[in-house]
């Protein structure tokens, strides 16, 4: 998220109009405000400006604000390169285990935007994370069309069945991305 702050510089009181994204990619950039409809003079707000691509690649758009000052509508480009992702699969299932027992199975994560896609780490997180453990051939980024393993172990400690999920964070749009996990042991050693 970007901030950008409005300041009426002026000695009267600045009436705002409208406060708006435009351009060909606007559905990737949402804005929010506290500026309400005027600024009295030497007052200043806050614009918020959340970059969500909806396709690889680079986006762009323009923030335009309308109002009664000099020079109106005032406008900030807007830019952001979109990265699109691939998980497979998105879920592992390690089946029934017993104790002291363990299985690994692995997903790939594919970069299928156009642009190097930043990770910023990989854990396994949920409920049952203690009984899952993480290794993956990847570094802090990925060039487009490039891919990297993450492998999971699933060791059960315990009788029941247990869950988690890998989470990814990244600079794609909806990270952080996630994979569910699941295993059980519920086969008894006599």
């Amino acid at each position: 998220m970007q901030s950008f702050t409005l300041t009426d510089f002026g000695t009267a009181k600045l009436n705002i109009a409208s406060i708006a994204v435009a351009g060909a990619d606007r559905g990737d950039f949402a804005q929010t405000n506290n500026c309400g409809s005027a600024l009295a003079s030497g007052a200043s707000c806050t614009i918020n400006v959340a970059f969500t691509p909806t396709q690889a690649g680079s986006r762009t758009a323009t923030l335009s604000i309308s109002d009664n000052g000099s020079g109106s509508p005032q406008t900030v480009s807007l830019a952001g390169t979109g990265t699109v992702i691939q998980l497979s699969p998105v879920s592992l299932s390690f089946g029934n285990l017993k104790t002291g027992q363990s299985r690994t199975l692995a997903t790939t994560l594919t970069n299928r935007g156009s642009a190097a896609l930043g990770i910023s780490r990989i854990i396994i997180a949920g409920t049952d994370y203690d009984e899952f453990h993480q290794s993956n051939n990847g570094g802090s980024s990925l060039g487009p069309g490039a891919s990297c393993t993450i492998s999971v172990t699933f060791r059960p400690t315990d009788f029941g069945l247990d869950s988690a999920y890998i989470s990814i964070s990244d600079t794609a749009s909806g990270s952080p991305q996630q994979v569910s996990l699941s295993g059980s042991d519920f086969i008894r050693l006599r």
